[in-house]
């Protein structure tokens, strides 16, 4: 099973979504996940035709939400049941895109759970403490559904932080383990790439990055057994660098 996150780069900053969903639907199309976390899916990307295109193979979760307000929807592939699904709002956080949409799915006999998050993005210590904050609310979301469900729960999106801060003492506080550290075969490069360049012919144009994993602010994570993580890769398509400032993520999970 693939899991992916990918900031998809809202069109807040006078960067439309017309000229760059055809290299997110390649990207996403190549790489087949079998579920994929959104982050800064904007109204516009709600209108620009992403979830039409990809309904052949995919099914949305959060997209129902009234007025195109849930930023972290995510898609999971039709032959997943989805057996049980929410939302929460990142409480303490100013900004209404914050937020976690979860899922529990069932794979043949095997169930698993995903929580698709976007956490808060100032810098500063008095903005650490709120993605503290923020972890400490997934870690606690993720830690009830393993209660109720008794199956691994994969966390994953831009978490707008290292491996080094506070988050991830939450994390190993709650036995949350980062999927690369666990994986057999790993990317070593960083996930933000920065903002690509609109130049004179309409397109945008992005560089990859000289940043190791741990300059990463996206990341997957996951709480319990029953899994094995075969890779972790940062996409390093041109495609990806030139549609979002974010290079997409993922892991290939076996559940066992």
């Amino acid at each position: 099973m693939r899991i992916m996150t990918s900031n998809i780069w809202g069109d807040y900053f006078g960067n439309p979504v017309d000229v760059r969903i055809d290299q997110i639907l390649s990207m996403y199309r190549k790489y087949s996940p079998d579920i994929l976390g959104l982050q800064e899916i904007t109204p516009g990307w709600y209108g620009s035709g992403l979830f039409e295109a990809l309904s052949d193979e995919y099914i949305p979760v959060g997209t129902e939400r009234t007025g195109n307000s849930n930023y972290v929807p995510f898609l999971y592939k039709k032959h997943l049941k989805l057996l049980a699904k929410g939302y929460e709002y990142l409480t303490n956080t100013p900004d209404a895109s914050k937020a976690i949409t979860w899922a529990v799915l069932r794979d043949g006999e095997q169930l698993f759970a995903v929580c698709n998050t976007h956490f808060w993005w100032k810098s500063g210590p008095e903005h650490d403490n709120i993605r503290v904050e923020n972890a400490v609310q997934l870690a606690s979301l993720m830690q009830e559904i393993y209660r109720r469900w008794h199956c691994p729960v994969f966390a994953f999106g831009d978490m707008n932080t290292l491996v080094t801060s506070g988050v991830f003492t939450v994390y190993a506080g709650n036995h949350i383990r980062h999927l690369w550290d666990l994986a057999e075969a790993k990317t070593d490069i960083g996930s933000h790439h920065g903002d690509p360049v609109k130049g004179e012919d309409g397109r945008y144009h992005g560089k990859t990055t000289d940043k190791p994993h741990t300059g990463s602010i996206d990341h997957i994570v996951a709480l319990g057994d029953g899994f094995t993580v075969a890779g972790y890769t940062v996409v390093e398509d041109q495609d990806a660098l030139d549609a979002t400032d974010h290079s997409p993520v993922y892991a290939d999970v076996r559940l066992i």
